[in-house]
Formats: structure tokens, sequence, C-alpha cells
């Protein structure tokens, strides 16, 4: 299992250019979790506690819109990831992460390693605020529609 999680993160686009000492703190403090066909793994309005990398399986990423209808925002597969923005920014997850093909195997890095990394690495930093930027601009777009 631990090889799963390893390699997870080391072909993570975020994680890639990482120092081995780097790498090795996110795996300590990473874990695999399976969720199954219709289970929420983040839940709109709670707070993430961990970055998810989807190893297998299929989500998606649900908000709601201003008429309190659901609005699909999009489907990630093996690969994506999720729970940034909330982690980041320190709020309530602006989506519902869902299964929708399960069984979903998930990495999930624990937010406190997470937020020490980003502390420390201007890349990581970087990269995770760029996608945090267009994943709300993706957002709004979708919900204005």
């Amino acid at each position: 299992m631990s090889e799963m999680i390893e390699q997870a993160i080391k072909e993570s686009p975020l994680f890639k250019h990482l120092s081995q000492e780097d790498t090795q703190q996110l795996i300590d403090n990473s874990r695999l979790a399976v969720f199954q066909t219709g289970e929420k793994i983040i839940q709109e309005n709670s707070h993430a506690k961990d970055l998810y990398i989807l190893l297998m399986g299929r989500v998606r990423v649900v908000t709601t819109g201003p008429d309190n209808q659901p609005v699909e925002l999009k489907s990630l597969g093996p690969g994506g990831y999720f729970g940034e923005v909330s982690l980041l920014n320190n709020i309530p997850a602006t989506a519902t992460v869902e299964v929708r093909t399960g069984p979903a195997q998930t990495i999930a890095i624990s937010g406190q390693a997470l937020l020490a990394l980003v502390a420390k690495d201007e890349k990581v930093r970087h990269l995770l605020t760029e996608l945090t930027i267009a994943r709300a601009n993706d957002t709004i777009n979708k919900v204005l529609k």
C-alpha cells in the first residue's frame, strides 16, 4: 500500500519536483481511502481535512446554484485531485465531491502536512494558488449560466 501512496505522490504534477525528504513527509502523512458509488468524500459547507488524489474511479464535483439547484462543475478521473480550496483558504468546501463510479480509491494527504509543505515550497504554493483561481473562475462561469 505504501508503494501506491509513494507512486501517486511522485507522479502528481503538484509534487513531482519535491525533494526525497519532502516527498517522504507527504507519504508519511497520507493514507489510502476507498469510497463507494454515491458516497460523498467532501460535503459542501464542511471543512476538508485532506487533499485527495484519485487513483481509481470517477467523482463528480457539484455546488449549489443561486436557485438552490445542483450545478455540476466537473467530473474527475484517476490523477485528479480535490480538497485544496477549503484547505488552503481555511474555509468551508465550496462544492460536494461525490463518487460517480466506484469504488473510488484515493490517497488522502493530511491537510496539516500539505499546509506545512505550502508554507515552505513556493512551487507547490504557486501551483495550488493557480488551480484555486482557475477552479473559482470555472465555478462562477458555470453557476451564473
